[in-house]
């Protein structure tokens, strides 16, 4: 608990300073004034909060990110060599990182083409190696244990960043362009192609979660900088650092599409194009600001505004620590009496609820360091009733249910329990005074199919 404050505090710590870097990328675009706004907009960010909040590595990741472009666009030897470590830096955070030398690469190259240059961006390059390379062979070392097969034979060891991208696009080869079904993806599931199916759920996932990153307040500015370009009817000369974030923040979003298509619905994969929500829209407030006032009354009020919009925001989205608690007891209910159930609002507290039961013996892992749980959860998805879903569960061995009030699928045996004679109560949480309603019902299948028929 005591290291976990201390990731808590550094992810606090570093979610605030992102906004140094951010302010000296947002000058390059707008007046001092309006920068000061872009970097605020970027600290009361209200899905940024939660993250830093939560102690996650995302606040670190964000930071190298968003200082990598900043040292990037200062253009000099020191600033170039130290944005390139901090690729390498944020590589080791997370994995796509990585991905960051691509943009970066070529806009270097379109901005520098000497002789002298290619020596320098060598160097630099050299810097990213000996930056990764100690860590990856540490890592491997500590997973020596873990082999996995690829093109080039049996590998032993895990450096953390090179397997994840290898494995991203050997999936894409094998399930996507191959057309071969993945069982463990939402695509595979459907009677439409898997590549078609890939893209549907990958697009329309990225723009469900584009739009919502544009809540609570990006929105209105977003808005207000389209209808600027399309009352102007001229399109902003694009420069070498306008060019710059644009080409990194859409290669930054590649893993998002990936993430996406495998069915992962996360919002964070798109958080990445904050920074370009920023300059949009200080760019378009700064535009107008002297035709509506020449004082900080519009300033003033703009902000008044972005923090209101933001702590509802986050009042609402906060999580709900009595829920957490008590989907945890129900969580420890449930592994007493089966290792198979259908799956529950919350019910990601069953793995920790398993480890408790089982302390201090420790499940395996897989080849890629993951626990192996045991206990299954069964998707209540793509079934249109109980009855439906209980048949098709039967092969799976299922004897319990949990109901809560967050899965619709249970929505008739809420109103009519009287309708499945076949459930047997066992466990209700409102006899230990809970604040939400949690059931556990056996499914007595001998009256089951007496039932049905």
């Amino acid at each position: 608990l005591h290291l976990m404050d201390i990731q808590r505090t550094l992810s606090i710590i570093l979610s605030t300073i992102t906004i140094i870097p951010a302010f000296f990328i947002f000058r390059r675009f707008v007046s001092t004034r309006w920068a000061l706004f872009g970097s605020f907009l970027l600290a009361v960010e209200p899905r940024l909060l939660l993250i830093s909040l939560e102690g996650l590595n995302f606040s670190l990741y964000f930071f190298l990110f968003v200082l990598t472009i900043a040292l990037f666009l200062k253009k000099t030897n020191v600033s170039l060599f130290l944005s390139f470590a901090c690729i390498a830096c944020a590589t080791l955070v997370r994995y796509e990182g990585l991905l960051l030398l691509v943009p970066l690469s070529i806009m270097y190259f379109l901005k520098f083409k000497d002789r002298r240059s290619i020596v320098r961006f060598l160097g630099i390059i050299f810097v990213v190696i000996i930056i990764l390379v100690p860590i990856a062979a540490i890592r491997m070392e500590a997973t020596e244990n873990l082999c996995y097969d690829t093109s080039f034979g049996i590998i032993c060891g895990q450096d953390g960043f090179s397997l994840n991208i290898f494995s991203a696009f050997m999936h894409v080869e094998k399930y996507v362009i191959s057309e071969i079904p993945d069982v463990d993806d939402v695509h595979a599931k459907t009677s439409v192609s898997v590549s078609d199916n890939f893209m549907h759920v990958s697009l329309s996932n990225f723009v469900k979660f584009l739009g919502l990153s544009l809540i609570p307040f990006f929105i209105f500015f977003i808005v207000l900088r389209l209808g600027i370009f399309i009352k102007n009817r001229k399109f902003p000369k694009l420069g070498f650092d306008k060019v710059t974030i644009l080409l990194t923040t859409c290669i930054m979003l590649l893993p998002a599409i990936y993430a996406y298509g495998r069915g992962i619905e996360e919002i964070r994969y798109v958080l990445i194009i904050i920074p370009i929500l920023c300059i949009l829209s200080i760019s378009g407030i700064s535009s107008i600001s002297f035709k509506i006032s020449k004082s900080n009354s519009t300033l003033i009020i703009l902000i008044i505004l972005v923090i209101a919009s933001s702590i509802i925001f986050i009042e609402s989205e906060k999580r709900n620590s009595i829920h957490d608690r008590e989907s945890f007891l129900v969580s420890q209910k449930i592994i007493e009496l089966t290792n198979i159930t259908n799956i529950f609002h919350q019910d990601g507290y069953v793995k920790t609820a398993v480890l408790i039961s089982d302390w201090p013996i420790l499940p395996e892992a897989n080849n890629g360091g993951n626990i192996i749980h045991n206990f299954q959860k069964m998707s209540t998805k793509n079934h249109h009733d109980l009855v439906e879903f209980i048949t098709d569960s039967k092969k799976y061995d299922l004897k319990y249910l949990v109901i809560d009030k967050d899965n619709e699928l249970f929505n008739d045996h809420r109103k009519n329990p009287a309708k499945y004679p076949y459930l047997n109560k066992i466990f209700d949480s409102n006899d230990f005074d809970f604040e939400n309603h949690f059931m556990i019902y056996e499914i007595n299948y001998g009256l089951f199919d007496n039932n049905d028929k």
